[in-house]
């Protein structure tokens, strides 16, 4: 079984070295397979320099944008990347930042819940043993609104935290969701692109579970990528798109 790590990364030359030295701590402890997908959208510091540094220890490829693309190319760009690398349909794919804020040791309660019957699994702030902590106001009022509204009105089984990009995968649901909607799949406005790739994946009958996660914002490096008005204008549209289909 491989494990694919796929990573956004947009000026992250401080945060992405702290995050690979620990997941290289991590293969060496669990002897895990990893393999790491880095897209490294348009970064203009020294990102680049600090992934390459690492290829000596870590299996590690990077996919370079010449310009920032926007997240929905970065994930698209990488999930078809692990497509194409994956051959085992016991491979696990996770996602998650470079910035330093989400610790790479929960990726072993994730490898080990996929190994049961879930084919999906998120790490979310919002089950109990979780949280945020360091979170600027107006960022916490938007993951708690839209965690809350995304359960009342989109309510895949098992979820609670729909926008967090710290998640784990069974290959074979990327492998065949891509097939169905290729660059479908992950269509949004903003960070909401994420939370059309759920409902698809729902969609398809796939099964979720989660594990507790806390965000530790103040160990953040460089700056937010998020575009605020743009993500929440997305939120609102998936809304209406199921308040219309009710």
């Amino acid at each position: 079984m491989m494990i694919y790590i796929l990573l956004p990364a947009y000026n992250e030359e401080e945060g992405i070295e702290r995050l690979l030295e620990r997941v290289y701590r991590i293969q060496k402890s669990f002897e895990f397979d990893l393999r790491l997908i880095v897209v490294n959208d348009g970064s203009h510091d020294n990102t680049q320099m600090v992934i390459e540094s690492f290829k000596e220890y870590l299996d590690l490829e990077i996919i370079n944008f010449e310009t920032n693309m926007g997240i929905e190319n970065v994930f698209y760009e990488g999930f078809k990347r692990v497509n194409e690398l994956s051959d085992n349909k016991e491979d696990i794919c996770i996602t998650m930042d470079s910035d330093n804020t989400h610790n790479p040791y929960y990726l072993v309660s994730i490898i080990y819940k996929l190994k049961g019957p879930c084919d999906i699994v998120i790490a979310s702030r919002f089950l109990k043993g979780g949280g945020m902590q360091g979170v600027p106001f107006y960022r916490k009022i938007l993951s708690d609104v839209a965690s809350y509204f995304m359960r009342k009105f989109v309510g895949i089984p098992n979820i609670t935290d729909y926008s967090t990009f710290y998640r784990g995968f069974k290959v074979y649901t990327i492998k065949e969701a891509l097939k169905k909607y290729d660059r479908d799949l992950i269509k949004g406005e903003g960070f909401s692109c994420m939370i059309n790739m759920l409902i698809k994946l729902n969609q398809m009958g796939y099964k979720f579970d989660e594990i507790p996660f806390t965000l530790k914002y103040y160990l953040k490096e460089g700056s937010s990528g998020i575009q605020i008005f743009k993500t929440i204008r997305g939120y609102l549209k998936i809304i209406y798109r199921h308040l219309q289909a009710a």
